[in-house]
């Protein structure tokens, strides 16, 4: 699964949708690492693309991919040809250019 990084919305119990798109959310982060733990039981490996620099959403992506063991691409629009990977897989971090 390949992702923006950003949890923003879920689906509750009775199948309506809950969204908050401003800031990180405690009961979306919450149910969103849930999510993340089922993934990783499941054998799903996550990689996160990420184009923000806000400093609560990335700690999020690095929780999330240590969780999965997945890996995470940080950059910006204005670096898109720079980036810099974060693999859990093989326990290193380094700039691509």
């Amino acid at each position: 699964m390949i992702t923006d990084g950003k949890p923003s919305a879920l689906t509750l119990e009775d199948g309506r949708i809950y969204k908050n798109a401003f800031g990180l959310d405690p009961l979306v982060v919450s149910q969103t690492l849930e999510e993340v733990s089922k993934c990783k039981r499941a054998g799903v490996l996550i990689n996160t693309f990420m184009l923000a620099s806000d400093y609560g959403l990335v700690q999020f992506v690095q929780k999330v991919t240590e969780m999965c063991r997945g890996k995470a691409y940080f950059t910006t629009p204005y670096t898109l040809g720079q980036y810099l990977l974060m693999d859990y897989m093989s326990r290193k971090t380094r700039t691509i250019h």
